[in-house]
């Protein structure tokens, strides 16, 4: 992982745990008196960084241009509020990354990541609140390599086929972020309040057991092992309702 990497998650960790022992030294203080719930649905776009270390070194021994590990994540999610306090929902983004020219041939990677969290208010003034978050899902990374050539007959296809790659991996990934989030109210009465979902989420995902590249169920031997591993911050707009009991 660079130095960018590093300084990213090491500032994540320090605010979701110093949040966290914030949030707790207040006690139940910020608690509201009228219990509360809710539902949120927002759109999510972002930074990721995903650590391509083995599949660069790779490239890089046989002459290829290395890939950038920054990607440009966009999704979306939603999740309820019970109780004021418990926080569940799920998330969904694509990751794309640059494609890079190394001679004839172009290589890209592109991945995609499915999450169910768990989260805690920790903190709430009015209608925002601050709150960690965890989640556990699936993810599926694929590395394409294509030769680039304006056009082709198809007989030249047929003599040789073989002039693009695609391979993949895929796996558990795991989620830990802090977020934040404000509604802008639109509408409010008694019965509850509505409005606008403006927010953002820094954390980290981590592959456990990173996977190696296969080709359509194909083992290929000697591939480097890749995961969506890496620290990310994602904007969040969307809309939701609280209601009260």
């Amino acid at each position: 992982m660079n130095r960018k990497a590093r300084k990213i998650t090491a500032l994540t960790l320090l605010i979701v745990v110093s949040v966290f022992f914030a949030g707790n030294s207040r006690g139940q203080g910020n608690a509201s008196a009228v219990r509360e719930f809710g539902g949120m649905g927002y759109s999510m776009f972002g930074r990721s960084i995903i650590n391509l270390t083995d599949l660069n070194n790779k490239f890089e021994s046989n002459g290829y241009s290395t890939i950038s590990e920054n990607f440009f994540a966009v999704g979306g999610g939603g999740h309820a509020i019970i109780n004021n306090r418990l926080i569940i929902g799920g998330e969904g983004y694509s990751l794309l990354g640059e494609s890079v020219t190394s001679g004839n041939y172009t290589s890209s990677v592109i991945a995609g990541c499915g999450f169910i969290n768990v989260g805690y208010n920790i903190f709430s003034v009015k209608d925002f609140r601050i709150y960690p978050l965890a989640g556990m899902g699936a993810g599926v990374m694929n590395l394409k390599i294509y030769e680039d050539i304006e056009s082709l007959s198809f007989d030249e296809i047929l003599q040789i086929p073989a002039r693009s790659s695609v391979m993949s991996t895929g796996g558990l990934v795991l989620n830990l972020a802090l977020g934040a989030e404000y509604l802008l109210k639109f509408v409010e009465d008694e019965s509850g309040r509505g409005g606008m979902l403006l927010g953002v989420r820094a954390g980290y995902t981590v592959s456990p057991f990173k996977g190696k590249l296969g080709m359509d169920e194909i083992e290929i031997s000697g591939a480097p092992k890749m995961g969506i591993t890496g620290p990310y911050i994602r904007i969040m707009i969307g809309g939701g309702a609280i209601g009260k009991e």
